[in-house]
């Protein structure tokens, strides 16, 4: 027999924002405003301010539009703690982009050769900690003179410039209509002589600012003795951390394949990248200093990194290069023609064997999109955004492209009809 026992009706909450629980919610923002206004400002932070604006509306979290407070001060709390912890944040980012860079080799070391995934990682670590420490101890303090003596070379070159800016004879013909030499020579000397000195000082004072904040929080020397051993724990358990990381986001249509489509094109790309990179700036390097050019491995190391930013990388280091031979060359025509004849070279060698054997998946995006993605990422984010505009750019492509795949606007046949 059916259960005949009467059912009790339990009454549903009621998210209805009446006037008590309006004048409620308006006397206690009221009052936390003035508890806030009171506080001293070395006391106040996002946290404290969230955690307490978290207890005042719980009462009420029943209320659609409380709810939607809720969701966007998490929001907001979360990004104010990936811009406060950015200093500690970031070397744990770029230590989980390095193992995600050998993750392939670690992989194919365990699946062909039967090697263990701890001890391939923990080879890979050492190999990418010798290469770091060979830049460190054998490039940096060769490049940190020649950018030492570059800058002295700049101020002297700035005097030799102002003393032929005096003697020029088109500032004789400006002389005729009324204009005033000496102040044409001191402003454009004044500016010129500022960008040098901006750019004397500003790779120290980055510098300096960096290790300071890394000071500050951790210390350089256990973040230094901390990342290996990071590098090596996310390479030895790369592909569960992956998968929950993969988790973390949508679906589209009930999958994740573009999520895992995107990430392999992007990994190629970045590590075809960094090689081409480190090609480069070896070969541009090498050659100059055999061909005994000024500055060569400014100009090299300059190169290699700006190889990362694509198709305007090459024209600002043909820019950098031939101006250090114009200025500080001697003779500077023949300085000119061995940096262009180098970079020309190497520009060939790239195009004709570096990128298609390295580059073994291409990102599939138009030139004019990469361009417009360079300057609006730039825009945005600076050098940082220069670098990552094609791989985010290519990322944001497949998933659209994915999500442009899973929409369907189907309509039944008496509404085809009808439109007809």
């Amino acid at each position: 027999m059916p259960d005949e026992t009467p059912t009790r009706n339990v009454p549903l909450p009621d998210e209805r924002l009446t006037p008590f629980r309006t004048a409620l919610l308006t006397g206690g923002v009221l009052l936390f405003l003035v508890m806030i206004y009171q506080m001293p400002d070395d006391f106040i932070g996002p946290p404290l301010v969230a955690f307490a604006g978290a207890v005042l509306l719980w009462p009420l979290r029943k209320i659609r539009a409380v709810r939607a407070l809720f969701v966007a001060g998490g929001l907001m709390l979360f990004l104010w703690a990936l811009n406060d912890l950015a200093v500690i944040l970031i070397p744990f980012a770029v230590v989980y982009l390095f193992a995600y860079l050998f993750d392939p080799l670690v992989t194919a070391l365990h699946d062909r050769f039967g090697i263990r995934r701890a001890i391939a990682s923990l080879a890979a670590t050492a190999v990418l900690i010798g290469i770091f420490a060979s830049f460190i101890f054998l490039v940096v303090p060769n490049l940190l003179t020649q950018f030492e003596e570059l800058f002295l070379r700049l101020t002297d070159t700035m005097d030799d410039f102002r003393t032929w800016l005096q003697s020029a004879s088109l500032l004789d013909n400006l002389e005729g209509v009324g204009v005033d030499r000496d102040q044409i020579v001191g402003a454009l000397t004044g500016f010129l002589q500022e960008q040098a000195t901006n750019l004397a000082t500003r790779i120290p004072t980055l510098l300096q600012s960096v290790l300071t904040q890394i000071g500050t929080v951790l210390g350089a020397v256990a973040l230094v003795a901390v990342l290996p051993v990071v590098h090596y724990y996310l390479l030895k358990d790369f592909p569960p951390i992956k998968r929950r990381i993969v988790e973390l986001f949508p679906t589209l249509g009930g999958r994740r394949d573009y999520l895992l489509q995107t990430g392999e094109v992007v990994g190629n790309y970045l590590r075809g990248q960094l090689i081409i990179c480190a090609i480069a700036g070896f070969n541009v390097s090498v050659a100059l200093i055999l061909l005994d050019v000024p500055f060569a491995l400014v100009i090299g190391i300059l190169g290699g990194i700006l190889n990362l930013i694509p198709n305007i990388g090459i024209i600002v280091t043909n820019i950098i290069g031939i101006g250090i031979g114009l200025f500080l060359g001697d003779p500077w025509y023949i300085d000119v023609l061995k940096i262009v004849a180098v970079l020309m070279g190497q520009s060939i060698l790239e195009q004709t064997v570096l990128v298609p054997n390295i580059m073994s998946q291409q990102m599939g995006l138009h030139p004019v999109l990469i361009i417009l993605s360079l300057f609006i990422f730039g825009h945005f984010m600076g050098w940082i955004g220069l670098v990552i505009a094609v791989p985010v750019t290519a990322l944001i492509m497949a998933a659209y492209k994915t999500y442009r795949d899973h929409i369907r606007f189907e309509l039944k046949d008496e509404e085809t009809d009808a439109m007809l």
